[in-house]
């Protein structure tokens, strides 16, 4: 213990720790050089993009969060911007998706086409944290269905389809007890029904959120 405290003042184990901070002090520099250098390479707003890419995960989980029932129409609008028969609409109070016979089922038929799922998970993944109930809500046009065919009426096929989009959002990830389906058969068309166009609209699939039918997450 006493040589320790008491070491020749020329040790030579610590003549040489100056080449060692020296060193290091070096390597951090030419770091700091080459940082900037690949920074200047890349463009003066390198710096930016680099902040804006490890920031990426923060800004999205921030916007998530800040999803509410007023936000909710613009961020699902963009979302589904370049989806045909896709459509989102505000009423007082309410927001809706509306989804053309197309873009979910065959024509009289009411098993989701392949690509619904795909669909029915983005709509899933904004809707589930929403403290609202959702309905979602069938409709046709007022032909009568062929006979002979699994469903008897409009309203059977309405809520037939309605029923498959709740299942659909159920599988992925939104709470039962926030579904409800609702079957109008021909009864609320969005045109008239006299001609094949004003039909063609009126065969649609909505879901639909109102401000005031809350929902409680448990």
């Amino acid at each position: 213990m006493i040589h320790r405290l008491f070491r020749p003042k020329h040790d030579a184990r610590t003549e040489t720790i100056w080449l060692t901070i020296y060193a290091d002090l070096m390597t951090n520099l030419m770091l700091v050089f080459l940082s900037l250098y690949g920074l200047t390479i890349m463009g003066s707003d390198s710096l930016s993009r680099a902040v804006q890419s490890m920031k990426l995960g923060e800004v999205a989980a921030a916007k998530n969060s800040k999803l509410d029932f007023d936000t909710l129409a613009p961020a699902l609008r963009e979302k589904f911007r370049n989806v045909s028969n896709v459509k989102v609409t505000e009423d007082i109070g309410a927001v809706r998706i509306e989804f053309g016979e197309q873009a979910l089922f065959d024509s009289g038929r009411a098993l989701p086409k392949p690509r619904a799922k795909e669909i029915m998970t983005v709509v899933a993944n904004m809707l589930k944290t929403m403290p609202h109930t959702i309905i979602v809500e069938g409709h046709t046009d007022s032909l009568p269905l062929q006979r002979g065919g699994p469903y008897r009426d409009n309203y059977e096929l309405s809520l037939a389809r309605a029923m498959s989009v709740v299942r659909i959002l159920i599988e992925t990830g939104v709470p039962q007890d926030q579904l409800a389906a609702a079957a109008y058969g021909a009864y609320q068309p969005r045109a008239s029904n006299s001609d094949a166009l004003g039909r063609s609209i009126n065969r649609r699939v909505e879901i639909a959120l109102f401000k005031d039918i809350p929902y409680e997450h448990r």
